[in-house]
């Protein structure tokens, strides 16, 4: 977004009445938790589902997501509660 009146037209498509909320796990660990948590927050006013399937670290060999299955998890989330997803992209491969 080049400035704020185009962040503010952005977020009037969404015809808000609250704060807009993203919410979720910091990390996706399981297709589970990454449901029982979104079916959770589906009444809620979140406006976006979020979870980290990718988590860049700065120690070799520590847990750095699950990947890419993880977006198979939050495309099942959004087929059953609706809410809109996402994600970080931490490098152009992702």
């Amino acid at each position: 977004m080049e400035n704020k009146k185009e962040m503010r037209n952005w977020l009037n498509e969404f015809n808000l009445t609250h704060p807009f909320v993203i919410a979720g796990p910091c990390s996706a660990e399981t297709e589970e938790q990454v449901l029982k948590i979104a079916h959770a927050l589906k009444d809620s006013d979140v406006s976006v589902f979020r979870a980290g399937i990718w988590k860049p670290r700065t120690r070799p060999g520590g847990f750095e997501g699950v990947g890419e299955i993880g977006l198979k998890w939050l495309k099942k989330a959004k087929a059953e509660t609706g809410l809109l997803m996402g994600t970080e992209v931490a490098t152009a491969a992702h």
